[in-house]
């Protein structure tokens, strides 16, 4: 006999025995998961108090697809032939048949009713889906509980059990929708786009599921077609709009097109798009550390890449990280002491194709140039170069009202610019802020002036030397930066053979198609590739 509340549905298997729970909108989830729990059945059938079915034995069908690995069935929701007065052109036909994920071409993850407003076709054999909404939803028990049950998605139902499904696949288990099996669905449809998107894609309940499960269902979605790993990269720059002024946003670009180049699939973004549900559904995540900590995503794998303001990287943000790489020896040893993530040693580079020897350009003509902004202080490059009587030719923001303005050649110089301003330049002077030579982090503009073969002089940071084979001279005081840079000047062809010792050096270990070989391997290592 049916259960109260049930029309024209026969009851199940005599083999199983689904626990009938209702269905409702709304926050009774944790009602649901409660009743759903503590039921001694074999199936959990999630059902409304009064379902009508198109197949009567509907139920039976989806219990019977349990097993060999299928640990949740769904059937085929059909809307409803209404009264002619209320009658719609969906009347009849699918609703959904199990849900699937589609990446919108700007990268987000949506929801998508499989087969919505198709003819209804019962003969056709079950196929693994995503995932299904809660009507009608039946899961093998077993695997209910080890998957931790229903958990309320912010009153959303249809999310609640996307997110049961994302679980249930995570352990092992398979999702299959049953056409055999087919119920009429009559909850209200509230705007036109609900019917092929169920789901609203900027509802806070869909948010938090790409948040934890984002990567895997977009990679399940892709998966027959292309088993790359989906990098996003996060620079410091704050938004696209002033991004070409930040160096760490040229930084980015050159890592992504690197990775790009080994066949990795990657999105490289400004700081304000890191919430983006584009940026929280990719795999892999890569933040080239700036002034901001960026927050992980529990469903992703989550990179820290310290290039710079080492002071500012505390133990929790190396915590919450799958692994740290540091551009400093040194700073990567400190890390080790202070976290029990895996930290490896990744240096800055250069991207080869953008800096090599380019022929001098006169308006850039320079015996002494140093680019740099000011930042709100009187940098080491400058003030020494002052003090040592020389007249450095600077490019940079900052200056005016600072130096003599005669030395400000331009408050901006776009990256695309830089080679040939360094390659016109009798020497480059180059400094660290204090916590980067405290540390050893090695400035990235010393990669950049040697691809270009131009002779560069730095205050002293640990490593120099031996990174760069003695290419780049370094001084502790004033009257050493003025010798070495009357050297430089008085004997341009041994430095410029200085320099391309230094170029050579770089163009074989300090190219971004080099670090993102390193990168890749490194992920690969510490098992955050697929």
């Amino acid at each position: 006999m049916a259960p109260e509340g049930w029309a024209g549905i026969e009851p199940a298997s005599p083999l199983v025995e689904p626990v009938l729970v209702p269905v409702r909108r709304g926050p009774q989830v944790a009602d649901l998961a409660v009743a759903a729990s503590t039921t001694t059945a074999d199936v959990v059938a999630f059902l409304p108090r009064l379902a009508v079915a198109v197949t009567p034995d509907w139920l039976a069908r989806l219990a019977a697809a349990l097993g060999d690995g299928v640990v949740a069935a769904t059937p085929t929701l059909v809307h409803p032939e209404r009264p002619w007065h209320r009658a719609t052109e969906h009347d009849l036909l699918v609703r959904a048949a199990g849900l699937s994920v589609a990446v919108d071409p700007d990268g987000s993850p949506s929801v998508i009713a499989r087969h919505a407003g198709g003819d209804v076709e019962l003969a056709r054999p079950p196929s693994e889906v995503i995932g299904a909404p809660l009507l009608g939803l039946v899961v093998d028990r077993t695997a209910y509980l080890a998957a931790g049950g229903l958990i309320e998605q912010e009153g959303d139902d249809d999310v609640a059990a996307l997110d049961l499904c994302a679980r249930l696949r995570a352990a092992g288990g398979r999702v299959v929708h049953v056409p055999g099996a087919a119920l009429y669905d009559d909850r209200p449809v509230r705007a036109r786009v609900e019917l092929r998107r169920p789901i609203d894609p900027a509802a806070a309940a869909w948010r938090g599921f790409v948040e934890r499960h984002g990567p895997a269902v977009v990679r399940a979605a892709r998966e027959s077609r292309d088993r790359r790993d989906r990098w996003v990269i996060t620079t410091a720059a704050p938004s696209a709009r002033v991004a070409d002024r930040w160096g760490d946003w040229h930084f980015g670009e050159a890592i992504g097109r690197a990775l790009e180049e080994r066949g990795e699939d990657v999105r490289v973004q400004t700081l304000d798009a890191v919430d983006s549900l584009a940026s929280r559904a990719r795999d892999l995540h890569l933040v080239v550390r700036g002034l901001a900590p960026v927050r992980r995503t529990p469903g992703q794998r989550h990179v820290l890449w310290v290039i710079s303001h080492p002071d500012d990287i505390t133990a929790a943000e190396c915590d919450e990280a799958d692994l740290v790489l540091a551009a400093s020896p040194m700073f990567a040893a400190h890390l080790r002491t202070i976290t029990s993530t895996p930290v490896e040693v990744l240096l800055q580079a250069t991207d080869t194709r953008r800096f090599f020897p380019r022929p001098v350009a006169r308006a850039h003509r320079h015996d002494v140039t140093v680019v740099a902004k000011t930042r709100d202080v009187r940098r080491k490059a400058v003030a020494d170069a002052l003090a040592a009587g020389l007249r450095p030719s600077i490019y940079g923001g900052g200056w005016r009202g600072v130096v003599d303005p005669g030395l400000v050649v331009a408050d901006h110089v776009d990256n695309r610019d830089l080679p040939v301003v360094y390659s016109s330049a009798g020497v480059v002077l180059n400094d660290h802020w204090d916590d980067m030579r405290a540390w050893g982090f090695v400035s990235n503009r010393l990669f950049d002036v040697l691809a270009c073969g131009t002779p560069v002089i730095s205050d002293v940071v640990a490593g120099i030397d031996v990174l760069f084979g003695g290419a780049v001279p370094t001084y502790d005081t004033v009257a050493e930066l003025g010798a070495l840079v009357a050297e430089v000047l008085e004997h341009p062809e041994s430095a410029r053979a200085r320099a391309a010792t230094g170029r050579s050096l770089v163009l074989a270990h300090h190219s971004f198609a080099r670090r993102a070989e390193e990168l890749v391997e490194l992920a690969r290592r510490h098992g955050l590739t697929t």
